[in-house]
């Protein structure tokens, strides 16, 4: 109960078994022991990420299946997905950074989520400073291609989308086809 690794590999085990509460539940106390083992804060906000996906999709699939209720009984409160939710993630990945400025997966995987939070210029630095560190890193030139596309800026989201299809993205070339 001390050992801020030890709850950390707990914690990895509780994911690849989806018990994400438990998992995340391993990852703070590790960052409680040990508030600069970086590699806590990184899993805890992808073991987050991962629990707002499957949220979402169970609550789109509950949207769907719009079961009728009974008379006197209600429907069952919604949770829904917000953007405070995202905010706490990018949070542990500030953290990483914080501690492991040169750790390029944080940069990369805070820009997805600034993206998702369509802060799309503050995604695009990001990009910037995870290529910067990986000149090879093809999935920052496919996001960030089709962050600039977003934004209208389809000769930057072109060069690196060609740039990500080069670097063995095979599917960047479908969406170059349809900017070309």
């Amino acid at each position: 109960p001390k050992d801020a690794r030890t709850r950390f590999s707990r914690a990895l085990d509780f994911y690849l078994v989806q018990d994400f509460a438990s998992s995340i539940e391993d990852l703070t106390q590790a960052i409680l022991l040990d508030d600069s083992f970086f590699p806590a804060y990184f899993m805890r906000s992808l073991v987050r990420c991962k629990q707002l996906e499957y949220q979402k999709a169970e609550e789109a699939n509950a949207a769907s299946a719009t079961p009728a209720t009974l008379p006197g009984i209600s429907a069952p409160q919604k949770s829904e997905v917000s953007a405070l939710d995202y905010d706490i993630v990018k949070s542990d990945l500030d953290h990483v950074i914080t501690l492991a400025p040169d750790f390029v997966y944080a940069y990369y995987n805070r820009a997805n989520v600034l993206a998702m939070l369509k802060d799309y210029r503050a995604a695009i630095a990001d990009y910037d400073k995870a290529i910067e560190l990986n000149k090879e890193f093809a999935e920052a030139y496919f996001n960030r291609g089709l962050t600039h596309i977003f934004l209208g800026n389809n000769k930057n989201g072109i060069a690196d989308l060609s740039k990500a299809g080069e670097l063995g993205i095979v599917s960047a070339y479908n969406i170059l086809k349809r900017f070309t």
